[in-house]
């Protein structure tokens, strides 16, 4: 089973409904693991200043931050529009399939897929695959669910 929950600031309920889309979509072809989601949702995310979001996990549970603003060349903050809002949360969630299914990990520059490890320790951090995968799937799951 799989449960999330949303905490720091309040989003529009249409987020909730997208969330339970994107992970249904994301788990649809395999057995739906025991994983247990916190999205953390503020205007920036503390851990890595100048990033949409952040995720880290492992097979049962996975931790998002999301930020809501992001800050310009200038230093003026702008806050994220709807879809690329979503667009960060489902990149994240895709992330979050990743840990689940022992893909990737907090540890090293492994990816694991279909039996196979490749080390990336050596390729760009926007070119390994976790990072490939998630952000082709981030825009087809807001292109199929966000309204």
């Amino acid at each position: 089973m799989i449960t999330y929950c949303v905490e720091g600031i309040t989003l529009d309920p249409k987020y909730d409904t997208f969330i339970r889309n994107v992970l249904n979509a994301l788990f649809e072809h395999s057995p739906k693991p025991s994983l247990d989601i916190l999205i953390r949702v503020a205007k920036s995310v503390k851990e890595q200043e100048g990033v949409a979001g952040l995720c880290s996990g492992d097979e049962h549970e996975s931790t998002i931050d999301i930020a809501t603003h992001f800050k310009l060349d200038c230093g003026e903050e702008c806050e994220y529009e709807p879809h690329e809002l979503a667009a960060n949360i489902a990149h994240e969630l895709v992330h979050t399939r990743q840990f689940a299914r022992d893909q990737i990990n907090t540890v090293d520059y492994v990816w694991k897929r279909n039996g196979e490890s490749i080390d990336c320790e050596h390729i760009e951090y926007d070119e390994t695959p976790w990072e490939v995968e998630a952000y082709a799937l981030e825009g087809i799951l807001t292109d199929l669910f966000w309204e």
